[in-house]
């Protein structure tokens, strides 16, 4: 697939496989959206890198939760690059659970 010049919005796209999904994009040509909830400092990395190895993108805040967030961030993403060509939704909540509730957690699997 030809991502050249195309706009990638990838959520959760500062950290784990949603950054090497930035990276990749990137790498490949498209102008990468970088998505984060919390993690803007990650984020911020993540654009630094692709810009750096001569790549475009921009860090984009809003919580894929909620959809007014992401109304918004469509929205501006739209305003500032006409579409978005690409999505890879990646962004996800982690539940940590404590060693000594695993076994209740794990009981109807």
């Amino acid at each position: 697939m030809n991502v050249l010049n195309k706009i990638a919005l990838v959520t959760g796209g500062g950290t784990g496989i949603g950054k090497a999904a930035s990276m990749e994009l990137a790498k490949r040509g498209a102008i990468v959206a970088v998505n984060y909830s919390r993690s803007q400092s990650e984020a911020e990395e993540t654009v630094e890198m692709i810009q750096k190895a001569g790549g475009q993108a921009f860090a984009i805040q809003a919580d894929v939760s909620k959809n007014s967030d992401v109304q918004d961030m469509i929205q501006a993403i739209v305003n500032t690059h006409g579409t978005v060509d690409i999505l890879v939704n990646n962004a996800s909540i982690t539940r940590h659970i404590p060693m000594d509730d695993l076994e209740a957690a794990t009981e109807d699997v």
